[in-house]
């Protein structure tokens, strides 16, 4: 069963552990940040277990930009599918509120990259650590 919900600050040790970039350090004062800048946040579980956080972080309180940031959990990739239906929805209605969104991955992250492809991104230069994009609404 899935399940959505605005994402709660206490669960950030949770998502962190459970992630590609447990390891690295600062990670979980990031996605804090990341929290507290945000619009709108999100955290989707699979069964009961977390699969994911995400949000919106606009570049101002008047923009009709946002930044998408995503962290993902063991869990969504054992649930890929899943994560593309719900991130195209999710995508959908985020693009209502702000025509761009816009956000970067790691140049080498693939199935990150072809995830974004899936939900509309159009990809800018690399530097050759990470890639820009930004997804936006057809007119």
């Amino acid at each position: 069963m899935i399940t959505i919900q605005e994402a709660p600050f206490h669960r950030t040790r949770e998502v962190i552990a459970k992630s590609s970039i447990a390891n690295i350090p600062g990670a979980e004062k990031r996605l804090r940040e990341c929290l507290y800048r945000s619009s709108a946040k999100w955290v989707g579980y699979v069964d009961g277990e977390i699969a994911c956080m995400w949000g919106l972080v606009p570049q101002s309180l008047l923009s009709d930009q946002a930044y998408l940031w995503l962290i993902t959990t063991d869990i969504a990739a054992e649930h890929k599918f899943l994560l593309v239906r719900y991130s195209q929805l999710f995508v959908e209605r985020a693009l209502q509120a702000y025509p761009v969104i816009t956000g970067h991955c790691e140049a080498g992250n693939y199935s990150a990259k072809r995830w974004l492809k899936w939900l509309g991104a159009e990809f800018g230069p690399s530097d050759g650590e990470q890639i820009v994009f930004a997804i936006r609404r057809k007119q």
